[in-house]
C-alpha cells in the first residue's frame, strides 16, 4: 500500500504501535503465568485479534489460535496478513496460520517459559518447513543501549 502525502492513518513505527496493541490485549488474559495477546493486521487495519485462556478444566487456548478464530468469525479473509505477539506461538497456530495464508509472525522478545520449550521448538521447525518468518521485536527502552549525548560526535566536528 502506497503512502499517500499527509495521510492521516499513516503510523510512523507500525511495529512498535501494533505490539502495543497486542500487550494491551494481554492484560486482558485469563492465563494465570504468561499472559498473552495477538492481533492480525492486514493494510494497517486490526482484523482478529486475541488473547490466551488458561479454562478451569486447564485447557489452555493460544492468542494465536483465539486471533485467527476472531478474524473467522468476521468472514474477514486474512492471505497476506501478519501476525503481532506477545507470546510465541504453538505449532497447531502455526498450521493455522499457514492454512489462512500468512507467512509473518512477529513475537515479542523475551524468555521462552520453559515448560513450552519443546512445543517452541516444535512450532520453530513447522514453520520453517512452512515459509513463515517469525520475527522477533525488541523493546528499545532499555537504557544500556540508548546513545550517549555527552559523548563526542563527528559529524559536527567543527562545532567543537
Amino acid at each position: 500500500m502506497p503512502i499517500v502525502q499527509n495521510d492521516p492513518t499513516f503510523i510512523r513505527d507500525k511495529e512498535k504501535y501494533f505490539m502495543g496493541v497486542a500487550e494491551e490485549i494481554s492484560k486482558g488474559s485469563s492465563h494465570p503465568i504468561v499472559p498473552g495477546g495477538c492481533i492480525i493486521i492486514r493494510d494497517r487495519t486490526i482484523i482478529g485479534d486475541g488473547r490466551s485462556i488458561l479454562a478451569s478444566c486447564k485447557v489452555e487456548i493460544d492468542c494465536v489460535t483465539y486471533a485467527i478464530a476472531t478474524a473467522a468469525a468476521h468472514g474477514t479473509a486474512t492471505v497476506g496478513a501478519v501476525v503481532y505477539s506477545t507470546r510465541y506461538p504453538f505449532s497447531a497456530s502455526i498450521f493455522q496460520l499457514h492454512l489462512m495464508g500468512i507467512k509473518k509472525i512477529v513475537v515479542k522478545a523475551h524468555e521462552w517459559e520453559p515448560y513450552y520449550k519443546d512445543e517452541f521448538r516444535r512450532a520453530a521447525r513447522l514453520a520453517r518447513e512452512l515459509s513463515i518468518a517469525i520475527e522477533p521485536f525488541f523493546d528499545d527502552d532499555d537504557e544500556r543501549f540508548s546513545t550517549n549525548k555527552q559523548a563526542p560526535r563527528f559529524d559536527n566536528r567543527e562545532e567543537q
